[in-house]
């Protein structure tokens, strides 16, 4: 396996996968190494939505305070399982959820949505067959509480991200799936959905055809970094040499960097999707239940309900309670067929940083490194623009987006005079 390619991509997730897309078209020799196979990893899981309107940062306050409330719920949508190792990230999250900050982040992310929308959009019409449909999504409520709140949320967004608020019959008008015990609904017609796996695997086969070496089954070991660059990668099928790096293994690209001597602070966050045989939403438009944090997005010949979000390490089991909650919101919103079959049932990490930003970009230190990760649940959203900053990061072209809200640097710790470290 011996080689020495332009660029070793470390991971063919939607973030590797657009990465290697858009080097490769720009001619650089691109390796793609992914442990599994195509598509197989998070962004398999997706809930597949390429929506600016739900692209906030997830530290905030009210999601400290719903995390503080449900901690002891298995069937929560935001759930907390307390740890050592937790604490540290616990903390920054806490500083990062005060309202400036949280703002700030927040427009970092819809900037960067609506630029990957479009690029989502181009890349659908120069034939890349990603299930790419921009029908717009349905954010319901099932209270007339929460959507009332919801209404009054609208005048304080700008006049891009506004969204058409919506009474119960004309919610089932524009989706006949929901159920009667809807109570009103906010239509966000500029949001797009695509299905996630052949995003993934559309993307690597364009990648191809410009020359990348797609690589699957194959495990990166270690890092070996000497003067400042990483020099070698071990891998499972043996070494590389690589001219750059670009970490873009999700979750796992924190104990990666670590072992080079990078600190990522990446919490695995895990999420869940089941998947129904029903034509129910077929042809029509994603449904965001709020309350229960529980997205339906219609697939070819099935819906996918995706949701929860559990702060529990590198626990990869099953839990019922949790599926059984994603059912349960579905059969209280959604009219489908009785007796619908089960034909997939997913659980996966998302790699979530403390502050709600991804990380884009070279790490001090290390020349030849460009992390690429920490996009929490925004990994199909926010693909296509990443991929595009990635590729000017290696190339030395202006960035297409301001990259230092992005920086890996971010979470370094200085020592002031006094002796104390400060973030």
């Amino acid at each position: 396996m011996s080689s020495a390619p332009d660029v070793v991509i470390v991971g063919g997730g939607a973030i590797g996968a657009a990465s290697a897309y858009e080097l490769a078209r720009r001619g650089a020799r691109v390796t793609v190494l992914e442990r599994s196979g195509d598509a197989s990893g998070c962004s398999y899981g997706n809930a597949g939505l390429i929506c600016p309107s739900h692209a906030d940062a997830l530290p905030n306050l009210g999601a400290l305070r719903d995390g503080l409330t449900w901690m002891a719920r298995r069937d929560s949508p935001f759930r907390l399982r307390l740890r050592p190792g937790l604490v540290p990230w616990l903390a920054r999250f806490g500083a990062a959820a005060l309202p400036r900050r949280s703002a700030h982040a927040t427009a970092v992310l819809r900037a960067l949505a609506r630029a990957s929308l479009e690029r989502h959009a181009a890349l659908a019409r120069d034939g890349l067959a990603t299930g790419f449909a921009r029908r717009g999504t349905l954010s319901v409520y099932e209270s007339r509480e929460a959507y009332a709140r919801a209404r009054a949320g609208l005048r304080s967004a700008s006049a891009s991200a506004r969204a058409r608020p919506l009474d119960a019959a004309e919610a089932r008008d524009l989706a006949p799936a929901l159920a009667a015990g809807v109570a009103g609904a906010l239509h966000h017609p500029g949001d797009a959905h695509c299905d996630p796996a052949a995003l993934v695997r559309a993307l690597l086969d364009a990648a191809r055809e410009h020359g990348a070496d797609v690589r699957t089954g194959v495990e990166l070991l270690r890092l070996e970094r000497a003067n400042g660059r990483i020099v070698a990668l071990e891998t499972t099928c043996g070494a590389l040499v690589p001219g750059e790096v670009v970490l873009a293994a999700g979750t796992w690209s924190r104990a990666l960097a670590h072992g080079a001597g990078v600190h990522v602070p990446l919490e695995p966050a895990k999420g869940y999707h089941v998947e129904v045989a029903t034509g129910a939403l077929a042809g029509g438009i994603p449904i965001y239940m709020e309350e229960a944090r529980v997205i339906a997005t219609p697939l070819d010949g099935r819906v996918r309900l995706a949701g929860t979000l559990e702060l529990a390490g590198l626990d990869m089991r099953v839990d019922p309670v949790r599926l059984a909650s994603l059912r349960r919101a579905a059969g209280r919103m959604l009219v489908l067929p009785p007796g619908a079959r089960t034909v997939h049932v997913w659980r996966g990490l998302r790699p979530c940083t403390p502050d709600g930003l991804p990380v884009i970009g070279r790490p001090p230190g290390v020349e030849n490194l460009v992390l690429a990760t920490g996009h929490a649940m925004l990994g199909i959203t926010l693909a296509p623009v990443t991929g595009e900053l990635v590729a000017d990061i290696i190339t030395g072209s202006p960035p297409r987006h301001p990259l230092e809200p992005l920086h890996p640097g971010r979470f370094r710790h200085r020592r002031n005079q006094g002796g104390r470290c400060s973030p």
